[in-house]
C-alpha cells in the first residue's frame, strides 16, 4: 500500500523494548483481530524469524519497525560472521563481496596482545596480522576482517552426539587441515564444566554439572585456527563443534537456593553500577560535569563492575560483560583511550553465545568499528603531519590523502577539517616547489581541500566570524600566490613563509594545542594484562 512503508515480505527489525530489536518478516499489511473496533487496524502483521510467532506492528513508524540492515540480517541467520550463511535455495551467500587481499602480513608489525594495529590504516579497520586478531575481528559481523581483507574461510563441523553429565568426550584434531593455533579466540564459555579444549583442535574430559543451564541443553563450540592464513586453499579454519547434553541435575551436594540468591546478589550489585554509570554520564550530557571527572568516576565505576563479574564471569549468560565494554565507550567518546576494553568485553560476551547477548554486543560494535576507523585516521594523519616536519610533501599528501579518506574528513576528536588541512598545506607547498605547468594541479588540489576544511570549521560553529585560524591562513596565502603568478613575481620568500607557518602548525598538532585535539591520553591499564586476566579467568571456569 502507498501509504505504508512496507510490504508484505519486507524484512524488519521489531522493537521489543528491553528484549531488543528481533527480525521479522512482513506477512499482512492492515491487520485486524477479531473484536476491534471497526476504526482499529495495525499496518503490520509480522513473523518472528527466530520461532515464527507472529505479531503486529502498532504504528508505522521507526520506533516500532525499521528496515533490517545487513549486519542484522547476518546476525540473525548464522553464528558468527566466519560461518557459512545460507542462501534461500540451501547455496551459500558470500558476507559480502571479496575485497582485494589487502597488505596483510605479520613482519615488522607488533603483535602481542592489544596492540592496536588496526591505526596504521592499511587493512580496513583490522589489525594486519591476522595471527593477532581478536574475537571482534573474528567474530563480529561488524568488523568481519577475514571478508574484508579476502581471506578464505575453510570449515569443519562435527558433531559429537548426546553426552549424559558424567559422561566422557574424546575428540581428536583431524587430519585434513592445520592442528594448531585454535587457542587464539576459542568460545570456551560454552563448553560444559569438565571439558578440556586444546590448541591442536582436541577436546576431552567428563561432563559436570553446570549451574547455569537446564536439565538438557545444546552446545555450539566455535574456535578459529589462523596458523594458514596466508595459504590460499586453507585460509582461516573455522571448527564447529556441536553436542547435546542431557542430565543437567544438581547433586546432593549443591545447593540450588544458595546459589541462586548469590547470583541475585551479584545481579542487584551489577545493576546498581549500571544505574550509577547511567547517571554520571547524564550529568555530563546536561553539563553538570566536567570532562575529567565524568571520566574518573566511570572509570572507578567500571572498575567495580569488572571486579563483581571476575567473581561471577557467567552471570545472565554474559549480559553484563557486553554491558562493562558497551560503557567503555562512553568514556571513549571523552578522549580516554579505551577502545581496547570496548572491544575485549563485547567480544567476550559474543563468545556467550545467547542470542540477546549477542544482539547486545553487535549493537555496540557497530559503534566501535567506526570508532576504530576515525582512530586509525587520527594516527595516519599524525603520521602525515610528521612526515611534512620532515620536508616529505608529496609523501605526506599521499599519507594524509589515505587518512582523510577513512571517514570522508572526520578523526578520533578530529571535528573540523584538519585533515584537509594538512593535506592541503602539504599540496600548496609540493606545487609552489614544482612552479607551473607542473605544480599547477597540486595547487587545484590544495585550494579544493582548504574550501572543504573552512566548510566544515563554519558549520561547527565553534571559531570567531574569521573561521578556523589555519584555513583563514592557507586561504590568504592561496590569494598571495595567485596574485604572484599573475604578476610574474617570484614565489620564493612567499613559499619560504609558507614552510615556516606549515612547521607551526605542524608541531601544534603533535603537540595537541588549540585548536587542534588535545593528545591521545596514555592507557590506564596494560591491554596484555587485561588480555591475560580474562583469558586465565575463562581458562578457570573449564
Amino acid at each position: 500500500m502507498a501509504d505504508l512503508r512496507f510490504e508484505v515480505g519486507a524484512l524488519v527489525m521489531c522493537n521489543f523494548g528491553p528484549s531488543g530489536w528481533k527480525l521479522g518478516r512482513v506477512i499482512a499489511l492492515r491487520y485486524r483481530e477479531r473484536g476491534w473496533p471497526a476504526e482499529m487496524d495495525a499496518p503490520y502483521q509480522v513473523a518472528l524469524e527466530a520461532d515464527h510467532a507472529l505479531i503486529y506492528v502498532p504504528e508505522d513508524d521507526a520506533r516500532y519497525c525499521r528496515e533490517a540492515s545487513p549486519e542484522e540480517l547476518r546476525i540473525a541467520r548464522r553464528l558468527d560472521a566466519l560461518a557459512a550463511l545460507p542462501g534461500p535455495a540451501g547455496t551459500e551467500l558470500e558476507s559480502s563481496a571479496h575485497a582485494a587481499p589487502a597488505s596483510l602480513g605479520c613482519a615488522g608489525v607488533p603483535t602481542h596482545a592489544g596492540s592496536p594495529g588496526y591505526r596504521d590504516g592499511r587493512c580496513h579497520g583490522c589489525h594486519c596480522c591476522p595471527p593477532s586478531w581478536s574475537s571482534v575481528e573474528l567474530y563480529s559481523e561488524h568488523y568481519r576482517c577475514a571478508a574484508r581483507n579476502g581471506l578464505r574461510v575453510t570449515r569443519r563441523a562435527v558433531d559429537l552426539g548426546t553426552v549424559r553429565v558424567g559422561g566422557s568426550v574424546h575428540h581428536r584434531a583431524g587430519e585434513d587441515a592445520p592442528n594448531e593455533g585454535f587457542m587464539q579466540c576459542p568460545t570456551l564459555v560454552r563448553l560444559p564444566p569438565g571439558l578440556r579444549f586444546t590448541d591442536d583442535g582436541s577436546l576431552v574430559g567428563a561432563v559436570r554439572f553446570d549451574p547455569h543451564r537446564g536439565p538438557t541443553y545444546g552446545v555450539e563450540f566455535v574456535a578459529v585456527s589462523t596458523a594458514a592464513w596466508d595459504d590460499p586453499e586453507v585460509g582461516l579454519v573455522r571448527l564447529e563443534l556441536r553436542l547435546a547434553v542431557e542430565g543437567n541435575e544438581a547433586p546432593d551436594t549443591f545447593d540450588v537456593d544458595a546459589f541462586a540468591q548469590a547470583q541475585q546478589r551479584a545481579r542487584a550489585a551489577a545493576d546498581r553500577s549500571l544505574d550509577a554509570l547511567s547517571d554520571t554520564w547524564e550529568r555530563w550530557e546536561r553539563g553538570a560535569l566536567g570532562n575529567r571527572d565524568t571520566c574518573e568516576q566511570m572509570c572507578a565505576e567500571l572498575g567495580q563492575l569488572r571486579a563483581l563479574l571476575e567473581r561471577h564471569p557467567r552471570l545472565d549468560g554474559g549480559r553484563w560483560w557486553g554491558l562493562l565494554g558497551g560503557f567503555h565507550m562512553n568514556v571513549h567518546k571523552l578522549l580516554e583511550n579505551t577502545l581496547f576494553e570496548c572491544e575485549l568485553y563485547l567480544g567476550h560476551a559474543l563468545t556467550f553465545g545467547d542470542p540477546e547477548v549477542r544482539a547486545l554486543a553487535e549493537a555496540n560494535l557497530a559503534g566501535c568499528y567506526q570508532k576504530r576507523l576515525l582512530e586509525a585516521a587520527r594516527f595516519v594523519w599524525m603520521d602525515g603531519v610528521e612526515q611534512m616536519l620532515r620536508g616529505e610533501w608529496a609523501a605526506a599528501a599521499r599519507r594524509l590523502s589515505l587518512a582523510a579518506a577513512k571517514v570522508d574528513g572526520w578523526g578520533w576528536a578530529v571535528n573540523f577539517g584538519d585533515i584537509w588541512l594538512s593535506e592541503a598545506a602539504a599540496r600548496l607547498v609540493h606545487g609552489a616547489r614544482l612552479g607551473a605547468p607542473e605544480g599547477a594541479r597540486w595547487i587545484t588540489e590544495a585550494a579544493q581541500l582548504q574550501a572543504k576544511a573552512a566548510a566544515r570549521a563554519d558549520e561547527a560553529e565553534v571559531f570567531g566570524p574569521g573561521g578556523h585560524p589555519w584555513a583563514a591562513e592557507l586561504g590568504e596565502a592561496l590569494a598571495t600566490y595567485r596574485d604572484l603568478q599573475d604578476s610574474g613575481a617570484g614565489t620564493a620568500g612567499w613559499l619560504e613563509a609558507l614552510e615556516s607557518r606549515t612547521t607551526y602548525w605542524c608541531a601544534q598538532i603533535l603537540g595537541g594545542a588549540s585548536p587542534f585535539p588535545p593528545q591521545p591520553r596514555p592507557r590506564r591499564e596494560d591491554a596484555a594484562a587485561l588480555t591475560r586476566r580474562l583469558n586465565d579467568l575463562v581458562r578457570a571456569c573449564e
